[in-house]
């Protein structure tokens, strides 16, 4: 690992940690930069890219720092290609959901008591249900297997093809292949992104060891830039696509923390995003019509790259509110200070607090506010009606340091 972070600073690169966060998903790992902060490499996201690297990384270039291209063209330039076929576009929603039931159907997390009973598990995170969830094979080996059984099924009857399925690739002896060529010590829980239609959309992989102050623990099953594989994008999760349309939409950060919030919050309809600064136009469009109350970690108030996401939201959804002509509210969730998601809160039994958008801004700190403000300020009167354009002032100028 050494050996590796002197290649990255030796080539201008610098790791995020919790001091300097990566500017685009707000966390504190996997993530990197180049030293004078012009480009951030974020290893969970490629939406508004500026352009995607070999890896899957979004790349994204800080017009802000003027961003010199001459001066950066090393991180610019054209990476070495190998010659792959990969499909053009994402399999067909249907023939995705086959393939990811079958899968979890195979495999399921029952099988595995550590993903059900270990420290982090379905249980611990009152999740009755876990029918929906996987068992994810952790070695090579046992994923081969896994796409045989599936193989094996198809050939009873079931007409399953995996070109174009996030997760599956074709390597050159013809075989069909299941995420990477690595194995993994961890356990590994298979968690289903389901559309607002009721499918699975995408999956993603979560490592069930844990390690003390370590996040990241997520990634999409993806095969992008492998042979006839294809990339999961971003999707929005719906626990309960079937439920009451008219309910308040609560959005809130992955599927397992959407799944623990809805179990307790019955009076509403609760999605998860894969990250805060990701599915923002899912989140509006799910939302249009109705109340939108957003509950992102309860660090927005002191981490800029949440604020910011968040502010980002804000603006979307009065952009749409002013296009659609609706006015339902908008509001911020929170809760106790030392617990940082809603699933822990819940659970925990604290109390939920509501605050509307000019609170939640009154509340952040100096440079939260900042960042969050330079997402706002350019709503304008004829976008928002008027309404927005003539509150965001007063906000700003009643704004005091904690």
């Amino acid at each position: 690992m050494k050996s590796i972070e002197s290649a990255m600073i030796g080539t201008g690169y610098i790791r995020v940690s919790k001091k300097r966060r990566c500017r685009i998903c707000g966390k504190p790992d996997w993530c990197s930069r180049t030293a004078a902060e012009t480009i951030s490499f974020c290893a969970r996201t490629t939406l508004n890219a500026s352009r995607v690297s070999r890896h899957g990384w979004g790349v994204y270039y800080h017009r802000e720092f003027n961003f010199d291209l001459a001066s950066n063209r090393r991180f610019h330039r054209l990476p070495r290609t190998r010659e792959v076929h990969s499909s053009s576009a994402r399999a067909l929603p249907e023939i995705r959901d086959r393939i990811y039931r079958k899968l979890i159907e195979l495999s399921p997390a029952s099988s595995n008591s550590e993903l059900v009973s270990g420290r982090g598990g379905l249980s611990d995170r009152g999740i009755k249900d876990i029918s929906q969830y996987g068992s994810f094979p952790k070695t090579v080996n046992e994923r081969r297997v896994l796409v045989d059984r599936l193989i094996q099924t198809r050939a009873k009857g079931e007409n399953i093809s995996f070109e174009g399925v996030p997760g599956f690739w074709k390597d050159t002896g013809g075989g069909w292949r299941l995420w990477n060529g690595f194995d993994s010590k961890d356990e590994l829980l298979l968690i289903p992104f389901i559309g607002r239609n009721g499918l699975i959309q995408a999956c993603q992989i979560r490592f069930m060891k844990h390690v003390e102050g370590r996040s990241g623990n997520y990634v999409w099953l993806s095969s992008a830039k492998e042979r006839l594989g294809s990339s999961p994008g971003s999707p929005l999760h719906h626990v309960r696509p079937c439920d009451n349309v008219e309910n308040p939409v609560v959005v809130t950060e992955g599927a397992l923390k959407a799944a623990t919030a809805q179990r307790f919050l019955l009076d509403r309809y609760v999605v998860g995003n894969s990250g805060v600064a990701t599915a923002h136009r899912a989140i509006v469009e799910t939302a249009r019509g109705r109340s939108l109350e957003i509950a992102f970690d309860n660090d927005s108030f002191t981490n800029p790259h949440v604020a910011r996401a968040l502010a980002e939201l804000l603006r979307l959804r009065y952009l749409d509110q002013a296009a659609y002509g609706f006015d339902e509210e908008v509001r911020i969730i929170t809760w106790d200070g030392s617990v940082k998601g809603i699933d822990d809160a819940l659970l925990s039994g604290l109390r939920l607090k509501y605050l509307t958008a000019a609170k939640w801004l009154k509340c952040l700190t100096p440079k939260c506010f900042e960042w969050a403000d330079h997402q706002l300020v350019s709503i304008g009167s004829k976008k928002t009606g008027g309404r927005q354009a003539a509150e965001w002032p007063s906000r700003r100028s009643s704004i005091t340091s904690p």
